[in-house]
């Protein structure tokens, strides 16, 4: 009986130990970092180093895509989550575990052509710029006294652009060209690299600080391997 009980006690541990080995990985539709490819898989520059992390590191996992707003809630609410690709601001340091960084984004205004080019962020102040809800960009910019029009998509931002509903459209650089080809739209340019950051694979807090670390180790080994070059030049940019 005792021996049985053992035996019950044991599968039942495994069985525990596994489940909690795999993650849930949130993301959103963030071209070229992270996308659905024409068969409903989830692709792209960070989702590639993800995936390769992870399997490095021996950990079962499944990737879904949602809107920002709720990847991000998910990875801070819920154990086992984690949620990509998100930049590492000061307002969200003590909100998740930090894996990374697994890329790096440049903020960028985007204007309709022949409009007038800012040298400084601060020559349009009193503009209207877009973005979208969730993104770190926005409380960015808010922060600063901006005025921002946060959409639920950044895909509809391009047309409110070029509908003069704004005045500035402010998203990362190469998500902005990604949708701009994507949606055809030929007259509408980057004017003004505003700031730099790092995204990282960001984790609920009870994840264990050791597995933090064999992931943050296991990053580096792929770096030192040329594995993320790889994935970059694979996408067609320089790392």
């Amino acid at each position: 009986m005792k021996c049985w009980l053992l035996c019950l006690w044991l599968l039942c541990w495994g069985a525990t130990a596994q489940a909690q080995q795999r993650l849930i990985l949130t993301t959103e539709e963030y071209p070229p970092y992270n996308m659905s490819d024409g068969q409903g898989r989830v692709t792209g520059v960070a989702t590639d180093i993800v995936r390769a992390l992870l399997e490095g590191a021996g950990i079962e996992y499944e990737i879904a895509v949602y809107p920002w707003a709720r990847a991000i809630a998910m990875a801070r609410t819920q154990v086992n989550t984690c949620v990509f690709s998100m930049s590492r601001t000061p307002e969200r340091e003590e909100l998740y575990r930090w894996i990374g960084p697994l890329v790096t984004n440049d903020w960028t205004l985007f204007a309709r052509s022949g409009a007038s080019r800012p040298g400084h962020l601060e020559e349009v102040q009193n503009m209207r710029i877009g973005s979208y809800q969730g993104d770190a960009i926005v409380s960015y910019l808010q922060t600063r006294g901006y005025t921002v029009e946060a959409a639920p998509s950044d895909d509809a931002n391009p047309r409110k652009l070029l509908a003069g509903r704004i005045d500035y459209w402010a998203t990362g650089r190469l998500i902005g060209l990604y949708r701009l080809r994507q949606q055809g739209i030929g007259n509408i340019e980057p004017v003004l690299n505003f700031n730099r950051t790092e995204m990282y694979l960001a984790c609920h807090k009870q994840l264990p600080e050791e597995t933090v670390r064999l992931l943050n180790s296991q990053l580096q080994t792929l770096h030192q391997k040329g594995v993320i070059k790889g994935i970059h030049a694979r996408f067609g940019y320089a790392q």
